[in-house]
């Protein structure tokens, strides 16, 4: 069965978008939905998949494909300051600031939350709960926003800031915390240098990307093997100074993005990573995780709840942070669907594991509590939008 597993993974990744047609099934993010398809065909169902090195190897370039396309999706001229600067207040209420000002509460909530796990035992990695809590799934909030048509507005683009910095600043405190992990305290303090090589790389290809146009032919493609190899070179290099590999990609997908490539060339790049690269990722994802396992781990158990609650009571204090600008309704919605998170903790609890920080058992348990936030998160957005817009 082994030899077949990647033919079922394939199989499974056209079935499931299908399945959910045929059944209306419209509220259920996909990722979700293929780790559940993953689940059905993994150890805990059918076991019809054992990943094999070619399995594994295409699920790690769709984690790197799926943190690329995140980095693609930043809009840059969100980042720039308000105009009129003489005006505090006015620069207090720009979308930069209100997001700023979110996140940051919400870093200080996660960082007592870590520390109640830790004190009670709950959870004895106080920096690991910190970085998860602080998450935020980019790629869900933008199909919502797009979705509700609000993707464009003042408050739809407040919200992705908040999740830009929500997928961006664990990226860093995750590379940081695993060289000092791995006490390689030279690529800690070489991590700087990704930074560097992505101006760089953005330096030299921004001159002549624009004369791509000129040559580029169906059959070259140009634009796709730059994306590419944008992507492989910064992986590469972040893993060679000991940063993680997720930082490559995303600062790849920044740089790729501030090239400011054409509509179609963003739509490619959606499709294969889409289409083939990141729900092989997800399926092999639900694959790997052994309920059975879970289920009879007292202790691995009460993970899911308490790490439901605390990946809501973090992004709790968006309320406060949101309500003097958008209003009750607008403020409550944006807290409850920053809630939702699933696109980092998976890469974040592979790293956990690999070092050896968490057990399997622990990191399936972290995923269901995941995997509810973006069962119930946008679906409570969707009922608050649209009260809202009933009123």
């Amino acid at each position: 069965m082994a030899k077949f597993s990647l033919l079922i993974t394939l199989f499974a990744a056209l079935a499931t978008p299908l399945i959910l047609a045929r059944f209306r099934i419209t509220r259920v993010p996909g990722a979700v939905s293929e780790i559940i398809m993953g689940i059905i065909i993994g150890k805990t169902g059918l076991n019809l998949v054992q990943p094999d090195m070619t399995l594994r190897y295409l699920a790690n370039l769709g984690v790197i494909m799926l943190i690329f396309l995140g980095g693609m999706e930043i809009n840059f001229s969100l980042l720039e300051p308000a105009k009129n600067k003489a005006k505090a207040k006015a620069k207090e209420s720009s979308p930069l600031g209100i997001a700023s000002l979110g996140f940051f509460s919400i870093l200080i909530l996660s960082l007592a939350l870590s520390g109640i796990l830790y004190t009670t035992g709950i959870f004895n990695n106080f920096i690991l709960a910190t970085i998860l809590f602080c998450t935020i799934a980019m790629g869900v909030l933008i199909s919502l926003l797009k979705e509700t048509g609000l993707l464009d507005k003042e408050y739809g683009q407040t919200i992705l800031l908040t999740a830009v910095l929500g997928e961006f600043i664990p990226l860093v405190a995750l590379t940081i915390y695993s060289a000092v992990k791995q006490k390689s305290y030279i690529s800690a303090f070489g991590l700087p240098v990704i930074f560097l090589i992505a101006i760089f790389l953005l330096r030299r290809f921004k001159p002549v990307f624009g004369f791509f146009e000129q040559i580029d032919k169906t059959t070259t493609q140009l634009d796709i093997r730059l994306a590419f190899f944008l992507i492989f070179a910064l992986v590469t290099f972040a893993e060679q100074i000991g940063a993680e590999s997720i930082l490559g990609a995303f600062l790849a997908g920044a740089v790729m993005k501030l090239l400011q490539p054409k509509e179609d060339t963003m739509d490619k790049l959606s499709s294969m990573g889409y289409g083939f690269f990141i729900p092989i990722f997800f399926i092999v994802t639900g694959v790997n995780l052994d309920l059975r396992s879970l289920f009879a781990n007292p202790k691995a158990l009460i993970l899911i709840p308490v790490f439901l609650i605390a990946f809501v009571i973090s992004k709790a204090i968006v309320y406060l942070v949101f309500r003097h600008r958008f209003g009750h309704r607008l403020a409550l919605a944006a807290a409850v669907l920053t809630a939702t998170t699933i696109t980092l903790v998976l890469p974040i609890l592979e790293v956990g594991k690999s070092l050896e920080l968490i057990t399997e058992t622990q990191a399936g348990a972290i995923t269901l509590a995941a995997i509810i936030t973006c069962l119930v998160c946008p679906t409570l957005f969707n009922k608050i939008i649209d009260s809202k817009r009933a009123s």
